[in-house]
């Protein structure tokens, strides 16, 4: 299993980090919000506005995870 950072922009900006095998899966795994929140490091902390209107930018591999 990889580890990819999604980044996103909405009113502010989030960088998740996500487990997948592939690019396209952290991309589905985020735009599906299938996350644990406290993998996300945002700009907005305590906004309760401005997430519906939310795009991702980018998805980057981390590291590959070496337990497998």
């Amino acid at each position: 299993m990889k580890v990819f950072k999604v980044t996103t922009s909405w009113t502010g900006f989030s960088e998740i980090t996500v487990e997948a095998e592939t690019q396209e899966e952290a991309f589905d795994l985020v735009e599906e919000k299938m996350y644990d929140s406290n993998n996300e490091v945002l700009t907005g902390n305590g906004l309760s506005y401005g997430f519906e209107d939310e795009e991702i930018l980018q998805v980057e591999e981390i590291k590959e995870n070496e337990d497998e």
